[in-house]
């Protein structure tokens, strides 16, 4: 059996809210990714049509890890989480988990490695959302809470006090007002 080779890279990203975040990549390649033996078995289909199986000698699995805005950098549990979730990525469907399969031994190196993981970093500072769970959906509330308040902030104080005289109405209430207004406007 091959021995496993396990590499790391940094990178960072700007979040929403205009913080820096730390994030490490893991990949794993592995010979032994079933527990059983050097290769695995894979049955293939496109389309849900079975085209047969592939002996596969070896696979890259790829763990994220982002650092937290409210705690500190540490590198070496960052690695430590980043290897954890690409093994446990491993023993979870192989075949559908894995970043990178080889058909056939010596074709996953240690430079292909590092570029895929080169590729991976430059995936995750364009898209966290893709490895931070939730983070579009936070995203999209911060957004809507700036968007929200900036119209406040630019609303004239009159129009301010309109509408908060207006919260109070009844729905069929503020329906007359406005039809008021649109009688007046057009005179």
């Amino acid at each position: 059996m091959k021995k496993d080779i396990v590499m790391y890279k940094n990178g960072s990203f700007v979040d929403f809210q205009g913080v820096t975040r730390q994030f490490i990549v893991c990949a794993l390649s592995t010979s032994s990714f079933n527990n059983e033996s050097d290769y695995t078995e894979l049955t293939c289909s496109t389309n849900g049509i079975l085209e047969g199986a592939m002996i596969l000698p070896r696979a890259v699995f790829i763990g994220v890890s982002v650092c937290n805005p409210i705690d500190e950098w540490d590198e070496e549990k960052g690695k430590m989480i980043a290897l954890s979730k690409a093994k446990g990525f491993k023993l979870t469907a192989p075949e559908k988990s894995a970043a990178l399969f080889a058909t056939r031994a010596g074709l996953i190196s240690e430079i292909m490695v590092q570029a895929l993981l080169v590729k991976e970093v430059e995936h995750v500072a364009a898209d966290p959302g893709s490895v931070i769970k939730g983070y579009n959906q936070m995203k999209a509330r911060w957004e809507k809470e700036q968007a929200e308040k900036k119209f406040l902030e630019e609303t004239p104080q009159e129009l301010m006090e309109l509408g908060s005289r207006l919260a109070t109405l009844k729905e069929e209430e503020i329906g007359r007002v406005i039809s008021v207004a649109l009688i007046k406007a057009n005179e």
